[in-house]
């Protein structure tokens, strides 16, 4: 097997993907320098949500195989799951986030690793057993987020997770066109028949790439019966 990870490439632009604990990223009406600004955020901490997302993992006492990073950014949370004993899927739009990853994933990790460089609403998952997403699936248009989510509940294994956060209605970006913010009842919605282990509401002043914001969202560990 190559020891080069696989990289699927496509030229479609990153969402505004706002992080209220991180440093300005290069603004929409500029030309983007995402590798740049993944070089600036290397060596942060996995999100929390991540990492309890991993404990609820190692209590369920589920096995490592198949975890999709979507939005994968600087490639922190894609390489704490090669490091687990995890095979990844890193998915980001931007090139620049398999351009900082590479050089940081040891040789020995690498037959481990497949990078697509694709926008999530074109992303075509393979049976899986982990889901990995922060701060991307809400600016995702309605019928293509449907289509994800709906996707992701089919094709998540027999006792497999999804770690994901949603924006919620009163998000101060939640009248942006073509995005994804739903209110409490629509979230819960998301994740009938499921098994609901983290379901956190939060609601806050706080900061963003933009600045000063309204946050709003929901920060979600469920897993598949198995």
């Amino acid at each position: 097997m190559s020891t080069e990870p696989e990289i699927a490439e496509a030229s479609l632009e990153p969402p505004d993907a706002p992080a209220p604990t991180e440093a300005a990223a290069p603004d929409d009406e500029e030309e983007h320098d995402w590798a740049a600004y993944y070089r600036y955020t290397l060596g942060r901490e996995p999100r929390p949500l991540f990492s309890r997302g991993l404990e609820a993992v190692a209590a369920a006492g589920l096995e490592p195989g198949l975890a999709i990073d979507v939005g994968a950014g600087d490639g922190t949370e894609t390489l704490r799951l090669l490091e687990a004993g995890w095979r990844v899927w890193s998915v980001d739009s931007a090139p620049a986030s398999a351009e900082v990853l590479v050089p940081r994933v040891p040789e020995t990790l690498r037959d481990r690793l497949e990078i697509h460089t694709v926008a999530a609403d074109a992303l075509d998952l393979p049976p899986f057993d982990l889901l990995y997403s922060a701060y991307v699936l809400s600016y995702l248009p309605p019928e293509a987020f449907n289509r994800l989510w709906a996707m992701a509940r089919d094709r998540l294994r027999p006792g497999g997770f999804l770690v994901v956060n949603i924006f919620g209605d009163r998000h101060e970006s939640a009248a942006e066109p073509d995005t994804t913010f739903l209110p409490r009842a629509d979230v819960q919605a998301l994740l009938e028949g499921l098994e609901t282990i983290v379901f956190d509401e939060i609601e806050e002043e706080g900061g963003s790439f933009r600045g000063p914001i309204h946050w709003h969202l929901y920060d979600i560990v469920a897993r598949r019966p198995g």
